[in-house]
């Protein structure tokens, strides 16, 4: 399906909300293609950005909530990077992570990812950085498809298609996906599971029109599927052992219209109208029974936004508006055996929590010659915590194809509904993890440096730092916990301060056919109230990548990481670890292509029971399948 991208240089618009290319954009903004994506092995957003260099995916950093694929950047993890789909924040987090695992790529066309404080654009949240996902309408006229059937190990299953239509200015396309896999034993000669048993599908629509010169109406509505099935076993006196059934089901709808006035010369109006619905339940149940627990969560966000790009020779302002209504609510029944027989009782585990936030905010952006001075600021206004205001200032100088970038904001970050009012219930693993309603936001400063020199149109070089301050640092308080009975019970609190540095090298070069990239990552982190590292962070990663076409059409590629040991508590550190990923493909028709792969070759694996181990759960994953392409499709 052609050869190895080369460097990118794309359009991207998420570090500035206006189109700059991706090589001299203003503030630094990374790509991965839905093509490099797939090259990678990848079927979701998190699969998608485990090796990207600059950002840490680890679904064994977050057992304590569940082992969701979060996202660190720059030391921020959980609700301190904003995960958007196509400019807008997706819902549903659990225990405050957005799992990157429940966000196909099947229908995107890029994933844009900035780094350091943006919430002067993007607001709450914002604070370590933004992931936006993006999806496009077709290019060409006519029908187009796409589909990729894959096997994989462990009984995985994933089969992706998307198609649709385009005549002038209309167009139409459909988006489906599914993905099931078994889950991974914990314990020999026991049902006990690592890793659940996992079902996940997609079903979407997209579409579009212009319904005069420049005036255009896009549509998009998605259908999002989970399906985790954990089974666990306990030994209770008189009993003996017993299995644990434990389903953790989540439907997402999302439903966007988005108007857009052109009205030359780079100047235009966007509006955004969303709704999301997000419906999540956890049981535990013990099996041939029903006597157990049920946790019924529900959240939704409806926002509209207004963004108005006025282009005025060497300046270019963004204007824009934005209000958004968040509620949240969970229900909780338990079954037990009475004296009088089986009852089921019902409460509220978390009472309806109503958040609202109206902001309002511009940034402009001067050229002259190769500097640009781009000043910004959001004012906000949340229904809880009053106002706040993130001013941000960026520079950078480009000369030719090589840039140097300078931006330093402040970042805001509100607590969510969940933080405020949630219950995550693990009694089965012995904890419990519950809101606390007298959280204070959270606020940094962060300063953000780096040069790229290309020396020639096959090679490239950057290095880059940062610095961040943040206070009233909100996270599970681990040493609080209360003992209720066997379960224990933690609390979100404020930690006060924190500060996290870091600094990276990328080196990119292309030889012939051969394309390979080095990157290495030092990231220092400091808890002030207790003195410490922060929890889960290696200090050292290192990443390289290799691609090539060689005879026969044959397209190899392989990806590496190697992740330092990390500081979890003051008796434990999790283990340092490599992982290596390799993919043959080969053309077999025009547009299509076989291909073979393993993900964490070497199989390494979290041990079992092993506090603060952060590994990959899943160890060793071999693929095999076929992807192809309309012959009408663009690629």
């Amino acid at each position: 399906m052609g050869p190895p991208d080369l460097a990118t240089d794309v359009v991207v618009v998420t570090g500035t909300r206006t189109p700059e290319r991706s090589q001299t954009s203003t503030v630094k903004t990374d790509v991965v293609t839905r093509e490099d994506a797939e090259r990678r092995g990848a079927t979701n957003v998190g699969e998608a950005l485990a090796t990207q260099p600059g950002v840490r995916v680890d679904p064994g950093a977050y057992g304590s909530i569940g082992g969701p694929s979060a996202i660190q950047i720059q030391g921020f993890d959980l609700q301190r990077v904003l995960i958007l789909e196509d400019n807008e924040p997706v819902i549903g987090d659990i225990g405050g992570a957005i799992d990157l695992a429940n966000l196909p790529i099947g229908d995107i066309q890029r994933i844009e990812i900035v780094t350091g404080p943006t919430s002067a654009l993007y607001g709450s949240n914002a604070i370590g950085g933004v992931v936006n996902i993006l999806t496009a309408p077709p290019k060409l006229e006519g029908g187009y498809g796409r589909i990729r059937l894959e096997g994989r190990s462990n009984n995985g299953l994933y089969l992706q298609g998307n198609g649709g239509y385009r005549r002038g200015s209309a167009w139409i396309g459909l988006d489906s996906s599914l993905q099931r896999a078994d889950g991974i034993a914990r314990t020999p000669g026991l049902p006990d599971l690592q890793v659940p048993d996992q079902h996940r599908s997609l079903l979407g629509v997209r579409g579009g029109f212009s319904w005069a010169p420049g005036v255009d109406f896009k549509l998009r509505a998605r259908w999002f599927h989970d399906a985790l099935d954990g089974l666990s076993t306990q030994v209770a006196p008189g009993i003996g052992r017993y299995t644990l059934y434990q389903p953790n089901t989540t439907d997402r709808y999302t439903v966007h219209a988005i108007q857009t006035f052109a009205f030359g010369k780079g100047s235009s109006l966007r509006i955004t109208l969303g709704r999301q619905w997000v419906d999540n339940t956890t049981q535990t149940i013990q099996r041939g029974s029903s006597i157990g627990d049920r946790q019924d969560r529900y959240d939704r966000m409806q926002s509209g936004e207004a963004v108005a790009t006025i282009a005025d020779g060497p300046r270019t302002w963004v204007v824009g508006a934005r209000a958004e209504v968040q509620a949240f609510r969970q229900e909780a029944t338990k079954t037990e055996s009475l004296s009088t027989g089986i009852a089921s009782i019902m409460s509220d585990a978390v009472p309806s929590q109503t958040l609202g936030r109206l902001a309002g905010y511009g940034q402009m952006q001067w050229k002259v010659g190769g500097l640009t001075v781009m000043p910004g600021f959001r004012a906000e206004h949340h229904s809880r915590y009053g106002d706040a205001l993130t001013p941000r200032l960026a520079l950078s100088y480009a000369f030719g194809d090589s840039v140097v970038r300078l931006s330093g904001g402040r970042g805001f970050r509100a607590p969510t509904a969940k933080e405020l009012g949630y219950l995550f219930d693990h009694s089965s693993l012995g904890y419990r993890v519950i809101g606390k309603p007298d959280l204070e936001p959270e606020t940094s400063w962060g300063l953000n440096g780096d040069v790229t020199v290309r020396p020639t149109k096959q090679t490239s070089a950057r290095v880059g730092a940062f610095m961040n301050w943040v206070t009233n640092l909100i996270d599970i308080d681990l040493a609080g916990g209360v003992a209720n009975g066997a379960v224990v019970d933690y609390t979100y609190r404020n930690f006060g301060s924190a500060r996290t540095f870091g600094a990276n090298v990328a080196l990119h070069g292309e030889l012939g056919r051969l394309v390979g990239d080095l990157g290495y990552d030092y990231l220092w982190t400091r808890d002030d109230v207790n003195d410490r590292p922060l929890g889960g962070r290696p200090p050292h990663t290192f990443t390289a990548s290799l691609k090539a076409r060689l005879f026969w059409k044959l397209e190899p590629s392989a990806r590496f990481r190697y992740s330092s040991d990390a500081f979890v508590s003051a008796d434990t550190r999790s283990p340092s670890y490599a992982t290596l990923d390799v993919r043959l493909s080969r053309e077999v028709w025009k547009k299509a292509d076989a291909f073979v792969g393993a993900i964490d070759v070497t199989d390494v694996h979290q041990e079992p029971g092993r506090v603060g181990d952060f590994r990959p759960p899943l160890g060793r994953v071999i693929y095999g399948g076929l992807r192809a392409a309309f012959p009408w499709e663009e690629d």
